[in-house]
């Protein structure tokens, strides 16, 4: 390819270059502002279909029997991960530990979602109090 072809290639597809260029750096941008708005949460709010069960303090090392011991959530060092269930896939086991205020951890087949929160909530049950 010569030169003066290169530069007609580039001449033809200078709205595209524009446009791929344009959606990368608003892409870096947002993932930017999400890194550094994002807050660690104070605790995690435990739910078993849908009903609040439990809410455990994040900064409090323990492990946590779910579910009538379908599950098992661990909290150490400011993150909670399932280390334990019964379910066929695991999946949640295999979740990224969840320490950041909105991130979850579903087992699904056990109908179990973990979230971290920010707060206490005040309608809370008083099963765990922190």
């Amino acid at each position: 390819m010569t030169k003066e072809d290169f530069k007609s290639t580039l001449k033809k597809h200078r709205a595209d270059i524009i446009v791929i260029a344009s959606l990368l750096l608003l892409s870096m941008i947002t993932l930017l502002i999400i890194t550094l708005t994002r807050k660690e949460g104070l605790a995690v709010r435990v739910e078993i279909d849908g009903e609040t069960v439990a809410e455990y303090p994040l900064d409090v090392d323990g492990e946590y029997v779910l579910g009538g011991g379908t599950n098992v959530l661990t909290i150490k060092d400011g993150e909670a991960y399932m280390t334990y269930s019964e379910c066929p896939d695991h999946t949640c086991e295999e979740t990224r530990r969840a320490k950041y205020v909105g991130n979850t951890i579903t087992c699904l087949p056990n109908r179990i979602t973990v979230t971290v929160i920010g707060e206490k909530s005040s309608d809370s049950p008083d099963i765990e109090s922190w």
